[in-house]
């Protein structure tokens, strides 16, 4: 095997090997991007209908056939009577995994009061206290002005509070 070319000019730099006028011969390493999983050869040879392509899983390493036109897959040949032709796995999975929960994240709890009044829909944390919010001591689910929510808290509770919940300057 030969020297790399850095190398090999490196050891005649310092009279190690003697340089050499002829190159020599490079090596080519070329990729093959033709479509593998595709087994042309066996295709043609077991007899397989029209548009129908023997394919190797990746996941599994076993082959199954597979029809272009119609995009139905098979793990048995076509041909063979107890074969079982269906849609790919993956397609029949599709519509379900784009909304994990389904039905119950539209259904309505009959026990929840937004279902029987004008409450909003909450969750667990709805009308829990923010961490951001100032402590006024007020009521705030009293609806109407601010006067008529009572207690009022003084007005260095409400400066202190504020002041906690902002981000320091740098």
């Amino acid at each position: 095997m030969p020297l790399p070319a850095a190398l090999l000019a490196r050891l005649a730099k310092r009279g190690i090997v003697k340089p050499s006028d002829q190159e020599g011969d490079e090596e080519i390493i070329a990729e093959d991007y033709d479509d593998n999983n595709v087994d042309y050869e066996s295709t043609r040879v077991e007899n397989l209908p029209t548009n129908w392509y023997k394919v190797f899983d990746p996941a599994c390493g076993l082959p199954y056939y597979w029809n272009a036109e119609t995009d139905l897959v098979a793990w048995l040949s076509p041909n063979d009577p107890n074969t079982l032709v269906t849609k790919a796995a993956k397609k029949i999975r599709a519509p379900y995994s784009k909304n994990k929960r389904g039905r119950k994240e539209d259904e309505m709890d009959p026990m929840d009061p937004s279902a029987y009044s004008d409450a909003p829909r909450g969750n667990w944390s709805t009308g829990l206290p923010k961490r951001n919010e100032a402590k006024t001591g007020a009521d705030t689910t009293a609806a109407g002005p601010l006067f008529q929510q009572r207690p009022y808290p003084s007005p260095g509770a409400v400066l202190r509070a504020n002041a906690a919940n902002q981000i320091p300057k740098e």
